[in-house]
């Protein structure tokens, strides 16, 4: 990995990632089309797309990447995300009608997926949602976390199809499986670390390793 860059896309803000290594890109969580002009200035010629999750403001640049010949790796239960948040997306600007999300990588419990220098293993964390995964590199010490966890929050469970018991179990895995020292990069708002977390986020005080 040559090149991380950060992207806040949409009128929720997504963080889209960017990483970049021998004209291979890695993009997490496309929250628009406007990714694309990213990809050209940094020349990106294969590109790899990685969900965390379905949520519309995490999916609204699916199609336009994978138009430019992207290959998608999410978790099978995201185009069915996908589809039950449609609507809502469309109300607020993100989608035109329903997103097609074909998965061409499938991201289980487990998985490796390999791009653009990083080697992200798959750690399914439902709670948010059902398809909810991620992303984390060993080696270099990061986290894709996508609406798991937040600076000082977590994620939502009171939407449609979240489930507050399995947030706390995905929670907890968390917690208990990554170093602390770990870099988390989320879906929304600024990066932070495990550490930090386990110490300020009062969604993570009962969880002990």
């Amino acid at each position: 990995m040559e090149i991380l860059e950060r992207l806040s896309l949409g009128v929720l803000q997504v963080n889209t990632y960017v990483a970049a290594a021998g004209g291979e890109c890695l993009v997490v969580d496309p929250g628009g089309p406007e990714v694309l002009e990213a990809l050209e200035r940094l020349g990106c010629r294969d590109i790899v797309v990685a969900l965390t999750h379905g949520h519309f403001d995490h999916v609204a640049g699916v199609e336009h990447l994978a138009a430019r010949g992207a290959v998608v790796a999410a978790h099978p239960q995201t185009p069915r995300v996908a589809e039950a948040y449609a609507d809502l997306g469309v109300k607020m600007g993100y989608l035109k009608g329903v997103p097609r999300i074909s998965v061409d990588v499938e991201l289980v419990d487990g998985s490796t997926l390999r791009a653009a220098g990083l080697s992200l293993k798959a750690i399914h964390t439902p709670g948010h949602s059902p398809d909810h995964i991620v992303l984390y590199d060993q080696a270099r010490g990061l986290a894709f976390t996508g609406d798991l966890i937040f600076r000082g929050s977590i994620g939502r469970v009171d939407i449609a199809l979240g489930d507050g018991e399995a947030m706390a179990r995905s929670l907890a895995r968390i917690v208990r499986e990554l170093p602390r020292g770990t870099r988390l990069l989320p879906g929304h708002g600024p990066e932070t670390t495990l550490e930090y977390e386990i110490l300020h986020n009062p969604f993570l005080q009962g969880f002990n390793r």
